[in-house]
């Protein structure tokens, strides 16, 4: 059915000049009532700058050569530059930035938003990338890069298969973005009103294609995308089609800037006023790199700088997001170092397709793929190193053993996520991918694995779990701890891990305050590894795990423990049952108790999802209207001279918690986004 608005969004369209720039380009958004005359922008009623003339541009081109930009990056500098004359000026005086390894030579000024692109790299979608690691058909795998050559320079480039690949990640990351960091309506009622960091970098093509000059945010790329929502344009006009035609680039700014909208109907007023304030960005463009620090170069030094903004507040990106872009400074320190050879290093970053590996000689079975990952990197000589690479990307003066091993067990899990971002929300392949990584990342913490020189062997669960009952009675009978003792242990364990973190069997710890076992999991694990049926668990796993079903417990000679439900799902051994699950109460209340109480059940009999959904956001409820009260008592705590006790002493070190609280609210606050999305339907 037609409305009046409808029809008058069809005649409106006419009233600008430029019409085949308007169409599939120009995103009308929501009315939302406001007058226009309250909403602040950076250019309100006043006249928008005039597109520069093309005799402006080119003299700002040749100037930008003139310093020793490459004529790419300086022609594409020149056409993004609001006011080219003030380009030539600033090029001459460029103002000097410190960062990692190195001094950025940097200019600001305003630039034109359909002159740029987001790095198609962009960290903060990082969690939603499939890597070839996953062996998931059809995905070509994330781009390369950035990368750049050693030394001084002015260029970046990133690497795709061919334009095809480029344009589906380039969306990918589009639509990540659009959804989870949604400015969409902020930018077209204020514009863009901090200044976005950009970077001149090639997008280059494996199938012989001719590289593409861009101009892209290496931090800003969430303010650039909604901005280029707002104006209705699509990667492939702005990666592709304006950076070979101009004169297409030049009408369609000259549409919005050159237009009058005083003489303009009403809806097509407001749809201009958004354009308006959504055409031009503040920037920070970076001219050149000079390394000062040897093993930096352009691409490290800038993964730096951008990480510096988001691994750590205020503006954070998600947890995986900020652990992935530790990952892969990890990774670019290993590669400087030479530590790493080039199979190996594209292993790891789980670059190599499962055909690849088993080329190279490395392991495919996903559980050995993430303990290899553990093994080589958690291992005491590179500690340093890893170190280093996290420091790159953080503001921490010092990386404690919790942060280093959760970058690392996050790097084991690419594949699987990668796999899991393949499958549809309600599979249950990626439920329990999403599950584990809490409880994995913990169990990555057991100590051993950083102090003990183990190694992936991708031996049988048979083999490796006689090799480990061996080395269990020789380290019994010995009367020194040999470190040498424990390295099949701690592939059982590593391999193993992995699939009982999957199915449930090993979850974290108790985070409430009650009498329930507050152990890590890594604590459980340990305590399996010191006996014979821990042992045989564990191997188990691993068999279980691999033919797709949930770990079975076994008996210390190796027999399936057979039982039956009770009426709240619990088990009960019983001979002439079937074999019973591992699962995490068993273990740590049964198996390996500490004298901790068992939690009651609180799941009734016949509870509907619904009802269990209820039940558990009003206990979410209570835990933090409790958090709420302990932290206002927690302020009030005086000390024995006097005043706040914790305004003198502090917190130490609660990046832990911290990134917990941050973990729940971005998850409650994606529901809430949800529930305002679903409340018009069902007003409706």
């Amino acid at each position: 059915m037609t409305t009046q608005n409808d029809t008058e969004y069809e005649e409106t369209i006419e009233d600008l000049e430029e019409s085949d720039f308007v169409e599939d380009k120009f995103d009308v958004g929501e009315d939302t009532g406001q007058d226009d005359s309250v909403i602040w922008s950076r250019f309100g009623e006043g006249e928008l700058p005039p597109l520069p003339k093309m005799a402006a541009v080119n003299r700002a081109a040749t100037a930008g050569v003139e310093v020793g930009l490459p004529p790419e990056f300086a022609t594409a500098l020149a056409h993004a530059a609001v006011n080219p004359s003030e380009l030539r000026t600033l090029l001459r005086r460029p103002t000097r930035v410190n960062i990692a390894g190195g001094v950025i030579e940097a200019i600001d000024l305003d630039l034109y938003v359909p002159g740029l692109v987001p790095l198609p790299t962009n960290n903060r979608t990082m969690e939603k990338r499939v890597y070839p690691a996953a062996g998931a058909e059809g995905q070509a795998g994330p781009l390369t890069g950035p990368r750049s050559a050693p030394g001084k320079t002015t260029t970046l480039w990133i690497e795709g298969e061919d334009v095809s690949h480029v344009q589906d990640e380039t969306e990918r990351a589009r639509d990540y973005i659009l959804a989870s960091n949604n400015l969409r309506e902020s930018i077209a009622a204020r514009g863009i009103a901090m200044p976005v960091n950009v970077v001149f970098f090639e997008l280059r093509h494996r199938d012989g294609q001719p590289p593409m000059p861009l101009l892209g945010t290496a931090d800003g790329s969430s303010r650039i995308t909604n901005a280029q929502k707002v104006l209705g344009l699509t990667n492939q006009t702005t990666h592709y089609h304006y950076p070979t035609n101009r004169d297409d680039y030049r009408r369609s700014i000259g549409a919005i800037s050159g237009a009058d909208p005083s003489a303009l109907r009403p809806l097509a007023r407001r749809r201009l006023m958004r354009q308006r304030n959504a055409l031009i960005t503040p920037a920070r463009v970076f001219l050149r790199f000079t390394p000062t620090r040897e093993g930096y170069d352009y691409a490290r030094a800038v993964n730096a700088f951008v990480g510096m903004l988001h691994v750590d507040p205020p503006r954070p990106w998600s947890q995986t997001g900020k652990l992935e872009a530790m990952a892969e400074a990890v990774l670019d320190v290993l590669r400087s170092a030479e530590v790493l050879d080039d199979p190996v290093h594209d292993y790891l970053a789980g670059l190599l397709t499962p055909e690849q590996a088993a080329a190279e000689g490395l392991p495919v079975e996903r559980d050995e793929q993430a303990a290899f990952v553990l093994a080589v990197l958690l291992r005491e000589h590179h500690r340093d190193l890893v170190n280093r690479g996290i420091q790159d990307v953080t503001a921490q003066k010092s990386v404690g053993p919790g942060r280093r091993t959760d970058v690392i067990a996050e790097l084991a899990l690419r594949a699987t996520r990668s796999s899991a971002a393949t499958l549809g929300t309600t599979d249950p392949e990626r439920k329990r991918a999403e599950r584990m990584r809490a409880p994995y990342l913990r169990c990555a913490r057991l100590a051993r694995y950083a102090t003990v020189e183990w190694k992936v062997t991708s031996r049988s669960p048979q083999k490796l779990l006689e090799a480990a009952l061996e080395e269990l009675r020789v380290d019994s009978a010995s009367s020194h701890s040999d470190p040498a003792l424990w390295v099949n242990r701690l592939e059982l364990a590593a391999v193993a891990q992995y699939h009982l973190t999957a199915w449930g069997a090993l979850g974290r710890e108790a985070m409430s305050d009650t009498e329930a076992d507050k152990r890590g999991p890594q604590q459980i694990l340990e305590a399996m590894l010191a006996g014979e049926q821990g042992l045989r668990l564990l191997a188990q796993a691993i068999i279980d795990g691999r033919a797709g079903t949930h770990p079975r417990r076994v008996t210390e000679n190796g027999d399936y423990q057979g039982g039956l439900r009770d009426k709240y799902g619990r088990w009960e051994e019983d001979p002439a049952g079937k074999p019973m699950p591992i699962e995490d109460a068993w273990l740590r209340y049964e198996i390996y108790p500490t004298g901790a109480v068992l939690p009651r059940p609180v799941t009734p009999p016949n509870e509907t999802p619904r009802m269990k959904a209820t039940r558990l956001k009003g206990q979410i409820t209570q835990y933090v209207e409790q958090i709420n009260l302990d932290v206002d008592e927690l302020t009030s705590v005086e000390e024995v001279q006097g005043g706040p006790l914790l305004d003198k002493e502090g917190w130490a070190q609660p990046n832990e918690l911290l990134s917990q609280l941050m973990y729940v609210h971005s998850q409650i606050s994606y529901w809430a986004r949800v529930a305002e999305r679903q409340m018009p339907r069902a007003n409706g």
